[in-house]
Parts: structure tokens; C-alpha cells; sequence
């Protein structure tokens, strides 16, 4: 989809021409429901979307893997971590043929 992306503040904003949207119609729709901005551009006129009850900011964030600890756990894990990848190099190629 050839979709033009644009910084509204700190939302982006997407914005599409009426033949884009009529191909797309789905995806667009979809996405304004998440609570992107969606501009259609149509005979040179703007027309948004904007989904009647958007979805919080909070429902839409995304669960990240994170590291729980301090920086002496985090650096004894390195450490830890270090020591095997050395133990596995020193095997790998320490043996001869």
C-alpha cells in the first residue's frame, strides 16, 4: 500500500488517496480503529477517520521483554553469559585434527 506517513505532534498520520483507499478499504478502516489518523485525500479535499470510540492509549501498548534487576544482577548475567561463550570457543577450537 503506498501510504504517506506524516507526524501530526506525536501522532503519525496516515494518509491515502481515495483510489488507495477504495483498494484497501479494509486495512485503512482497521487501522483508524486502532487509533492511527487517517487522512483520505479526495478531489482535493481532506476527510479523516476517526473511530467514534477510540481505544485508550494504555490499550494499545505493546508488551515488551524487559529485565527485572539491578545493575549488579545485569552484570553478573554478562559475566555469566561471557564465561560460556568463552568455555564454547575454547572446545570449538581448541581441538585438533
Amino acid at each position: 500500500m503506498g501510504t504517506q506517513r506524516t507526524r501530526l505532534w506525536y501522532t503519525e498520520v496516515v494518509k491515502v488517496t481515495s483510489t488507495e483507499f477504495r483498494k484497501n478499504l479494509f486495512q485503512i478502516v482497521e487501522r483508524a480503529i486502532q487509533g492511527e489518523f487517517v487522512e483520505v485525500l479526495h478531489k482535493g479535499r481532506v476527510v479523516r477517520l476517526v473511530p467514534r470510540d477510540r481505544p485508550s492509549k494504555m490499550s494499545r501498548l505493546i508488551q515488551r521483554d524487559t529485565i527485572h534487576g539491578t545493575l549488579a544482577d545485569l552484570d553478573r548475567g554478562q559475566r555469566h553469559l561471557d564465561d560460556e561463550m568463552r568455555t564454547s570457543w575454547d572446545e570449538k577450537w581448541d581441538t585438533k585434527p
